[in-house]
């Protein structure tokens, strides 16, 4: 079995190799980003890459901007068959650059891509805070099995002790073997695949909305209650007692999913329908007892543990307290009974440790993004609006793979002038911009507006080594993409997208014909974006800051729109 999964991940290595034309190395990293991000193999961001000459073992940096948090992925690929210690102890190293060294010793590293990544990852940690930004690394080869040697090991726990150490919301380091990579890819490829079933279950009709299990001693009791009760026993619970046993405290009101929660368990439109949007509340404790008294239903449960939906309960006595929660939302519970500390601790980090599932993911079956890949055909574009569905896929002659969300962000950028949300701030597009983003219209302006940023992403990475003794002119390159395709559009075509389809189109044919039309715009609006930064004495001083501040997408609006409107000839 390990020899076979092996294998798997040969061949899906290899089949980026021949449809990307890209080595095996870069493939292997590929791969591995798309199963640990949820970004696209295909159409990765390659900003993030600083695999290269002193790139301290570490070939991927991303960071992803939450609301008021963010996440980072550390990703180290190696396309061995073993789990090298000296790997480890050298990737060790790399994070020390990263998270300790001082800028003198960063102006000394020759991998411009490292240390303008190392520095943008520190300023998400000065904006949100140590606290508030989760640290996820991994260490993935094609070994098979997890079998580590007691040095690597060791070296793992110093890491970890190192880090792990309550700096950070959270610290992890991972070693991914060709069986976990699989076990990945499977589950990436479930979650691509809507699968619909009439699946036959177990019923007892005695039992009604209460379901029992007991297995070897052990039992389970799922259950439904309403949500004010939920309430009741969190807000009386001053201390939190019933949340020692969660890996995560309440991350606050503000955070988008428990703002959705809140608004969900408010609304009179959905608030009857929590138990089916919402994942319920886990519970572990040492007995629970049903009492079918049919005028007073209980359960009495006895040393009571929520391991499991902390930001649901939580949002729950927050909207009771606010007096907002509605008299008809009700909540689904999974009851553990069980003495057993190690099963215990178990159920604890299955039920979190869940494969991660992006706001991307859960809009993928929308009708508007199936419309939206068939209509891009005509285009000679393949729109990936699921993760990994294009994996094995070989590109037809002059056909480019672009994803739904390269696809919206620049559609964010370009169309609705909002550079500073398309690169940092990805979660607002499956959120507070959706619908003005994938409105279901005509896709013209969406397919131009990818084209534009397809054109810049590839002269942005050409000038990385060119400006290599400009250090504000090659952060603008490196991080600002957006913001360029955003300006060269505007200094090309005017700053509008008003145009009926028909002229839109037109423009596209026109593009694809001569896509060096925008040559001589590039080189323009790196000036003009320089210019507006250095203006603004907070934005010189941090360009990561400026590129992600809305004051600067005003800045270039009322930059370009202060001179004659541009007429395409």
């Amino acid at each position: 079995m390990a020899e076979l999964q092996r294998q798997l991940v040969q061949d899906r290595v290899e089949a980026l190799v021949a449809n990307l034309g890209i080595p095996q190395n870069e493939a292997f990293e590929r791969l591995v980003y798309s199963l640990t991000t949820g970004g696209s193999a295909q159409t990765p961001d390659l900003d993030d890459w600083v695999d290269g000459s002193q790139d301290k073992q570490v070939d991927v940096i991303t960071v992803e901007d939450g609301q008021g948090d963010a996440d980072v992925h550390i990703i180290q690929a190696k396309y061995t068959d073993t789990f090298s210690s000296n790997d480890l102890v050298l990737m060790g190293n790399g994070l020390q650059w990263i998270f300790t060294a001082d800028k003198e010793a960063l102006a000394s590293l020759e991998n411009m891509d490292f240390r303008d990544k190392i520095k943008e990852l520190r300023s998400t940690l000065a904006g949100y805070g140590y606290s508030n930004v989760r640290i996820h690394c991994y260490f993935a080869t094609k070994a098979p099995n997890l079998k580590l040697s007691v040095e690597f090991k060791q070296e793992l726990q110093s890491i970890l002790t190192k880090y792990d150490n309550g700096t950070f919301e959270s610290f992890d380091l991972r070693p991914l073997s060709s069986e976990e990579l699989i076990d990945l890819s499977k589950r990436a490829e479930r979650r691509a695949k809507a699968v619909d079933v009439d699946l036959p279950i177990r019923y007892d009709a005695n039992t009604g909305s209460v379901i029992k299990y007991q297995s070897q001693g052990q039992k389970g009791i799922i259950c439904t209650c309403d949500a004010k009760h939920i309430a009741e026993l969190v807000n009386a619970d001053q201390h939190g007692s019933i949340f020692e046993s969660n890996i995560r405290r309440f991350l606050g009101k503000t955070k988008s999913v428990n703002i959705e929660i809140s608004k969900t368990a408010s609304d009179p439109a959905t608030s009857h329908l929590f138990w089916f949007l919402n994942n319920g509340i886990t519970i572990v404790c040492d007995s629970a007892d049903v009492t079918a008294d049919p005028d007073d239903p209980k359960i009495k449960i006895r040393n009571l543990q929520i391991v499991n939906g902390c930001q649901t309960a939580s949002s729950l006595a927050h909207a009771a307290s606010a007096g907002s929660l509605r008299p008809d939302t009700r909540v689904m519970l999974r009851i553990f009974e069980t003495k057993n500390a190690s099963l215990s601790s178990q159920i604890v980090l299955t039920t979190n440790n869940q494969n991660r599932i992006s706001t991307r993911d859960l809009k993928a079956n929308d009708s508007v993004q199936q419309d939206m890949q068939v209509a891009f055909e005509k285009y000679g574009l393949l729109y990936e609006h699921k993760s990994q569905e294009f994996a094995n896929t070989a590109l037809k002659s002059g056909q480019v793979l672009v994803s739904n969300e390269f696809v919206g962000q620049a559609f964010l950028a370009v169309a609705m002038r909002i550079p500073s949300d398309a690169r940092r701030r990805k979660y607002k597009l499956w959120a507070d911009y959706y619908q003005q983003v994938f409105s279901g219209k005509s896709i013209e302006a969406h397919v131009l507006c990818t084209l534009i940023c397809i054109q810049c992403a590839a002269w942005t990475r050409s000038k990385k080594k060119a400006l290599a003794k400009d250090e504000d002119a090659r952060k603008i390159v490196a991080n600002g993409m957006f913001h360029i395709a955003r300006i060269a559009s505007a200094l090309w075509r005017g700053d509008t997208f008003s145009q009926s389809a028909p002229q839109l189109k037109k423009e596209i044919e026109s593009f694809q014909k001569n896509p060096s039309v925008l040559s001589v715009e590039f080189p323009a609006s790196l000036k003009i974006l320089l210019e507006e930064i250095n203006k603004n004495p907070a934005f010189a001083s941090d360009i990561d800051v400026a590129l992600r501040s809305a004051l600067l997408d005003n800045a270039i609006t009322k930059r370009l729109n202060s001179k004659p409107k541009i007429v395409k000839k």
